[in-house]
């Protein structure tokens, strides 16, 4: 595992609201169409961009009933809208997503080639390739190899905070509903749900946090889902912490969170880079001059069904 930035940046949430933030979730062309991560209930935008690529070699299952194919590149622009009644804290996320071979391929293999690491396939194939593909027994689950945008599954969720930015949490749900097409992993098709916690405890710059959630899956009767899914339900938390300075010269504001985010998989297709839990780590840097913005990055974590690198910049409005 190596980290491709040396340092990448964050934002630092403002006060009232600096206790924890939920980083990316999985952007894998056939995870990305479960539910996204409860939101905080803050209204934000956020642009992120991720490269994700599936070895030649890991396309077939052993028992040949499995042909995958993974190679490509979002650029996803995500919206929240937060709206708070009463105790409840209301959010709905849409998300936009531009996909294509993407021209990030180039960057990856000379930074490999730069730190003489083996380039895990890619020199295999094309670059610039826009490619996901996932079918079954012949069927096809799901495939898109032009270039276009996509308006993905729409997620709404309800949420109650506990505590105050020192320590705390939050509770709360959420719904996903088929706004994307099925056809080119844009969505499930049916309505997802998931059910979450999250908490924070803060020590003067140093803070921890985490979030766990469970994800439920709808599916619909003629859903090809149904072919390739071994579970209707998997977990996923996040855990990490860090430090945030409150200075006002560059070295004395800047903060650094290491947060580390394990997936698990409702797949069994017989390709352990699909069906086995994933992990994640994402690193961030804050700044106490710019509270509203946040700018991040996160890799898979030596399991390889996370994406190969997922860059994000975010801004958020009024708490």
């Amino acid at each position: 595992m190596h980290v491709r930035w040396p340092l990448a940046a964050l934002f630092i949430a403002t006060i009232v609201l600096s206790a924890q933030e939920t980083p990316p979730s999985n952007r894998v062309a056939w995870f990305g169409v479960f539910p996204e991560p409860l939101a905080e209930g803050v209204s934000a935008l956020t642009m992120e961009a991720t490269s994700q690529f599936l070895r030649p070699d890991f396309e077939t299952s052993s028992d040949g009933r499995t042909f995958a194919r993974l190679d490509g590149e979002d650029w996803m622009l995500t919206g929240d809208l937060a709206q708070r009644t009463g105790p409840v804290i209301w959010n709905l996320r849409v998300r936009l997503a531009d996909r294509s071979g993407g021209v990030m391929d180039p960057f990856l293999a000379s930074w490999h080639r730069t730190l003489n690491t083996p380039l895990g396939g890619r020199d295999f194939v094309p670059q610039g390739r826009l490619a996901y593909h996932l079918e079954r027994d012949g069927k096809v689950i799901g495939d898109l190899d032009r270039p276009g945008l996509h308006l993905m599954d729409t997620d709404v969720s309800a949420q109650f905070a506990l505590g105050d930015a020192e320590v705390g949490g939050r509770i709360g749900a959420s719904l996903q509903l088929p706004t994307g097409q099925r056809d080119d992993f844009s969505g499930s098709g049916g309505v997802d749900g998931l059910v979450g916690a999250a908490f924070w405890k803060r020590w003067g710059g140093w803070r921890l946090h985490g979030q766990a959630e469970r994800v439920f899956i709808g599916l619909p009767a003629d859903s090809p889902y149904r072919a390739v899914l071994g579970q209707r339900a998997f977990s996923r938390i996040w855990a990490g912490g860090g430090w945030q300075g409150q200075g006002d010269g560059f070295w004395s504001g800047l903060g650094l969170d290491i947060t580390l985010a394990y997936a698990g998989s409702p797949y069994a297709v017989g390709i352990v880079r699909i069906d086995r839990p994933g992990w994640q780590q994402h690193w961030t840097l804050t700044h106490a001059a710019c509270p509203r913005w946040r700018f991040g990055f996160s890799e898979e974590a030596g399991t390889y069904n996370a994406p190969d690198f997922t860059a994000f910049v975010s801004y958020r409005w009024k708490d």
